[in-house]
């Protein structure tokens, strides 16, 4: 049986769309299996003391065009989304409710694909329900539940979690209980499974 990759994600952040593009490749090598985790960055920001690339003016100019080398080489879909930044706490909550109502990973499949192909507002209630209705879940269901305060902990629980175990940003990844940061670092991350 192979090795396990948390995946510590958040809709909001293009790196973690570009490896979350990348994942199943590799998971298909190394024979390892993903359990993907949901976590609000400006609140692992808080915890840690960090900031988005995109508050430093100079990193903000580089991260863009260093994501343009990035689609580039993985030959994918990406557009920026010009919503940003999203309100994208709910979406976060709706993954966990997904993953209740046996829909999780094509939740967090169609939320991506909105958020970095499409140029969705995932942040927008009507848009975000109708992405949930197009997976076949009851978005009156899912937005119950995604109101309710042990749902809300949950999440704010694995934002914490991240950050107890050394997260300060996403994507984020663990293996062995070792922490991976980027999605440039996906090569270490294989390497690490396959080992």
């Amino acid at each position: 049986m192979g090795k396990t990759v948390e995946f510590f994600f958040d809709f909001m952040s293009p790196p973690t769309y570009l490896a979350y593009t990348q994942l199943p490749g590799i998971l298909e090598r190394t024979g390892a299996s993903m359990m993907m985790r949901p976590m609000y960055t400006i609140g692992l920001h808080q915890l840690t003391g960090n900031q988005s690339p995109i508050m430093v003016p100079n990193k903000g100019k580089w991260v863009g065009q260093d994501l343009a080398r990035w689609v580039k080489r993985y030959g994918i879909a990406f557009v920026n989304n010009p919503h940003q930044p999203v309100k994208v706490v709910p979406s976060l909550r709706g993954a966990l409710v997904a993953e209740e109502m046996g829909k999780y990973e094509a939740y967090i499949d169609r939320v991506f694909k909105a958020m970095w192909t499409e140029q969705a507002n995932i942040g927008d209630p009507e848009t975000l329900m109708t992405l949930v209705a197009e997976i076949g879940l009851d978005p009156e269901a899912v937005a119950q539940r995604m109101g309710e305060d042990g749902l809300k902990q949950k999440l704010m629980d694995n934002t914490q979690e991240a950050a107890d175990r050394g997260a300060f940003g996403a994507p984020s990844f663990f293996v062995d209980g070792d922490l991976y940061w980027g999605q440039d670092r996906l090569e270490f991350v294989e390497e690490a499974l396959g080992s």
